[in-house]
């Protein structure tokens, strides 16, 4: 889950993870698969939409990484006067939380600690994935969907890569946010 820019290189990672029953864990592939998508690709046990464009994004691909296609990304890229910018999306299930009869605040804990796992194991995901990487900035962040406004975590990195043909140094920022519509975590 990540996304590169040039110069001001920005990685925005997005990821979505679902909130469901044990039994919605995906069965990982050896090895990403290309899904053909030459329209709007709609991730079906979401409903989640990946659009060939958004904004001056271009939908490069759209992979899956399990058999049921619970786990898929898509990437996209963008030519900015400044270089390429581009963002991976990602939707994927989330571990299941299991409540009978809990009162809101105990759920809301739960969640908020699955919620600070998963973004602690993205952040050293991050760093094992680039070797001389540093975190540089945490806050937390907000996300407004229609009516409604979900709290999240946003952290920034800054590495060397090779990016756009040559190695340069690259900015990559992690978006979480859990239990969208009680469901879906985004990254």
């Amino acid at each position: 889950m990540k996304t590169r820019l040039n110069r001001s290189i920005l990685i925005a990672l997005l990821s979505f993870a679902l909130f469901g029953c044990p039994g919605a864990q995906p069965k990982y592939l050896a090895k990403p698969a290309v899904v053909s998508a030459d329209g709007t690709y709609i991730h079906v046990a979401s409903g989640m939409t990946f659009p060939i464009a958004v904004g001056d994004f271009q939908r490069v691909q759209v992979l899956r990484y399990d058999e049921e296609s619970l786990n898929v990304s898509a990437g996209y890229n963008w030519r900015a006067p400044a270089g390429l910018v581009a963002a991976t999306i990602y939707v994927h299930p989330s571990p299941p939380l299991v409540s009978i009869g809990s009162p809101p605040e105990v759920v809301a804990a739960a969640r908020a600690k699955l919620m600070n796992d998963e973004f602690e194991l993205q952040k050293r995901q991050i760093l094992r994935v680039h070797s001389g990487g540093r975190l540089i900035q945490e806050s937390v962040v907000s996300l407004s969907q229609g009516t409604t406004t979900y709290a999240g975590k946003m952290a920034t990195f800054e590495f060397e890569e090779n990016f756009a043909g040559r190695r340069q140094p690259v900015q990559s920022h992690i978006f979480l946010f859990s239990y969208v519509d009680g469901k879906w975590t985004r990254l």
